[in-house]
């Protein structure tokens, strides 16, 4: 028998039934028969194996800097003493466990929390108020349930679903195997995808949601951490979407294997380096390391943006080795000469004609402008700012110069507002600094451009 079919059998009899096997995986109706004959239900306190796991929730409205520069309202779930973040903590057991998560209801709004893909519970642990229980303000609740299967689940509040999923209160809830029992990977990785509006208000009579934002674990590109899988190690990407919208995540340089959906072994798995996503679906995805650093990210590129400017939204990198050359060498590979510039953005920037190629007139050697004296000089070449970061006294001029052959902006943030300055092919722009601060700028069509003057 090889290695899936074992896999196949093994699922089949944590599940109840196991079907014969012939010419090594299951048929159809093997696996039909084998559904048909599950025992489903609600699995008794007493039927538990293992250990008593038990978790405490509270709800804690906090904000959050979900997006550079962008500080959102958010309702949370917390452990009490530790902070309440989005996502929610991430809860764990094993097969066999009897599970207990009390809500202390610590919030404004009733809540609930529906343990989303456990099917050994109760109605009344479902968490959906028309069965069960509302939590209000000053309430307290037990849920239950006997952790039956293995696999990756999740926990969100179902009350008035559509605006308190919106406001953040999810979380991961992870099923592992029984004590001993192997598993083909090394590490764990939990993704979990969301969208948010960013104008969007709890107080509003109607909740009526356009997200402009797109989120990996609570946070928008650049601000979700690296996934870190060792070169040769096999690691296991926990994804679950807890948002509204479709997504469609695809990894460069590697091909992953897909070995489970919605807390489901797959009777055959699948390689594949692009995962279509819909709401409230879970995947269990193999992804081995190598060298270099490759981003993950939504394929829809209209996610891939902060309220519309690009790069930003679900865009995250995925770190092995040491990079490699083409010719297999390990010395370090050169990066292209934009300083910020994320490596999923990976085309080149429009280059200058060459000398003997007929000249346009949108394309003519920028003219040298005059740079008033004592000004520190920031020049705009090849895409970039340079120097990106720049140290000035409170009091200096600071200039900057367009080398390019094409329009460039300067936004530059002050006061928490955005003064935006074109500059032309050879154009400048002159700002004194009165103040000490930090003082971010960027370009508008080009936001990987970025930089800060600091004045002491």
């Amino acid at each position: 028998m090889n290695a899936r079919a074992l896999l196949t059998l093994c699922t089949l009899l944590a599940v109840g039934t196991a079907p014969a096997v012939s010419g090594g995986v299951p048929s159809r109706d093997d696996l039909i028969r084998a559904f048909v004959a599950r025992p489903v239900g609600t699995v008794p306190a007493a039927q538990a194996t293992g250990r008593v796991r038990e978790y405490t929730l509270d709800v804690r409205t906090v904000r959050t800097e979900v997006s550079p520069g962008v500080t959102v309202e958010q309702w949370a779930f917390g452990i009490p003493g530790q902070p309440a973040t989005v996502p929610g903590p991430e809860l764990r057991a094993r097969v066999g466990d009897l599970v207990r998560i009390t809500l202390v209801n610590t919030h404004t709004q009733p809540h609930t929390v529906h343990l989303h893909g456990i099917t050994s519970l109760a109605q009344e642990m479902d968490g959906v108020p028309h069965t069960s229980a509302a939590i209000l303000p000053g309430q307290s609740y037990t849920y239950e349930f006997v952790a039956t299967e293995a696999g990756t689940h999740a926990y969100h509040c179902h009350m008035q679903t559509n605006l308190h999923l919106d406001m953040g209160m999810y979380g991961a809830l992870v099923i592992e195997p029984r004590e001993g029992q192997a598993v083909p990977w090394t590490g764990e990785h939990t993704v979990i995808l969301d969208e948010w509006d960013s104008r969007q208000s709890p107080d509003a009579a109607v909740h009526d949601p356009h997200p402009d934002l797109f989120l990996v674990n609570g946070r928008t590109f650049p601000l979700i951490p690296d996934v870190h899988v060792p070169e040769g190690q096999t690691d296991v990407l926990r994804v679950i979407h807890m948002g509204a919208a479709p997504h469609s995540l695809h990894l460069h340089g590697h091909a992953f294997l897909v070995i489970a959906k919605d807390g489901h072994d797959l009777p055959a798995p699948y390689a594949a380096d692009t995962l279509p996503v819909l709401p409230g679906e879970r995947y269990d995805v193999l992804v081995k390391g190598r060298d270099g650093t490759f981003p993950l990210h939504d394929h829809n590129t209209a996610q891939n943006v902060n309220r519309g400017e690009y790069p930003g939204g679900q865009h995250l990198m995925v770190t092995g080795g040491p990079a490699r050359r083409a010719d297999g060498t390990s010395a370090p590979v050169p990066t292209p000469g934009r300083a910020g510039l994320p490596a999923h953005d990976h085309a080149a920037p429009p280059a200058a004609p060459a000398a003997e190629a007929p000249a346009r007139h949108d394309h003519a050697a920028p003219a040298t402008p005059d740079v008033p004296a004592g000004s520190a000089v920031i020049r705009i070449s090849n895409f970039e700012y340079a120097p990106g970061d720049l140290h000035v006294a409170a009091g200096q001029r600071v200039t900057w110069i367009n080398a390019d052959p094409v329009i460039h902006h300067v936004v530059l943030t002050r006061d928490g507002r955005d003064e935006v300055h074109e500059l032309p092919a050879g154009g400048s722009f002159t700002v004194t600094f009165d103040r000490p601060g930090e003082f971010r700028y960027r370009c508008q069509p080009h936001p990987f451009m970025r930089g800060v003057v600091h004045v002491n």
